[in-house]
Order: structure tokens, then sequence, then C-alpha cells
């Protein structure tokens, strides 16, 4: 009894069938593929939003009365500078200075007062710091804190009243607005206290 073997057309369909087959198979796990990719690119740009926010809040949270370097003279008892022109930024920034830096016993030659700088360029939101207030020489450190930044804007609250540009002396606002457009994310505004009436109510005899 003969062996019957495939035709060639039979051949040639088993061929389509599994190229097709295996077509399908690199369709779907290139699909995957790209979806962990992007579920990882997402993730990602969520970790860098919660950081920049807690950064922001940590900071703000310890705002103290002490003059920005980048104020004129003739304004050194403006505490909060946001203007963009003045900080380099390419939209408004963000610039005062902050206690609660640690420094247990004292063991480095600073000071727990912090000059910190919100500032975007290229669409980068940026964290920089200086290790001294008042030493203007000092390089400072740069941190990235949050890529995609279309929008960046900051107003204040104080005793009820919005106010864009903070001008008042002597004094720290209550709450800073923070208002921000995010590629990935969209337009998110936070809102965060700082001690500013806690301090003017203890400075009032």
């Amino acid at each position: 009894m003969r062996t019957r073997g495939f035709t060639l057309v039979e051949l040639l369909v088993a061929m389509l069938i599994f190229a097709l087959i295996g077509l399908a198979s690199y369709t779907v796990l290139s699909q995957m593929t790209d979806s962990d990719a992007r579920s990882k690119e997402r993730q990602q740009a969520l970790n860098e939003v919660q950081f920049a926010m807690l950064m922001l809040e940590r900071d703000v949270r310890q705002m103290v009365r002490r003059p920005v370097r980048a104020v004129p003279q003739e304004q050194r008892d403006i505490f909060v500078l946001s203007d963009g022109r003045t900080l380099d930024s390419d939209m408004d920034g963000l610039a005062f200075v902050r206690a609660g830096w640690s420094n247990p016993n004292a063991q480095l030659p600073r000071s727990t007062l912090q000059p910190v700088l919100y500032r975007v360029r290229d669409n980068v939101l940026q964290r920089i710091y200086n290790t001294y207030v008042d030493d203007v020489s000092a390089r400072p450190y740069v941190q990235d804190l949050l890529h995609g930044v279309e929008d960046f804007r900051i107003a204040y609250l104080h005793d009820g009243e919005s106010i864009n540009t903070w001008n008042r002396p002597g004094e720290l606002p209550q709450i800073v607005v923070v208002q921000i457009t995010l590629e990935e994310y969209g337009y998110i505004e936070r809102l965060f206290l700082t001690s500013g009436k806690a301090q003017l109510e203890a400075a009032t005899p």
C-alpha cells in the first residue's frame, strides 16, 4: 500500500497557515510588549508627578521669612518670588528660603536653612538649591523633577484673597497655588499650606 504524500498545493496552504499563525503570534506579542512599555512609561511619569508634588509640599511647608537672593536690594523684605524672568525660568518660578534642612549634630558646615528655586527650562521642572543662603558665588545644585511640562503657574491665597504676584513686605503667603499642565496628564492644581500665618501671628505683639 503506497503512502500518499502532500501535494504542492497542500504544502503551500500549510505553509501559508503556519505563516499566518506566526504573524498573528508576533502581532499579539508586539502589542503586549508595546502595552507593557507604555504602562511603564506612564508609571514613571506618575512617579515623577508624585515626587515633584512631595518636594514642593515639603519645601513650602517649611518656608521662612528670609530674603531671596534674586530679589533686588530695594525689595529685600519680599520673601517669596515667582517672576519667571527674574528667576531665569521659561514660565513662572518659585523661590524662597526653607528651614528644616537636616544637619544631624551640626556635622556639616552649614545651617538648616536652604534657599530653593523651582523653575522650568526646556519643559522640565527643576529644583535648584544652594548650600548657603547668602553665598552668591557657590555653584547651585540642579534636580530635574518633572518632564513634559507645558505650563507652570504660581499664585497665592492670603486672607481669602487670590494674588498672582506676591509683593507684601515682611509677610509670607498662607497658601501657594501651583498650576501645572503636563503633556501626559493635562492640568493639575495643588494648594500647599505654608507656615506664613502662624509666623506672622507669632511675630505680632
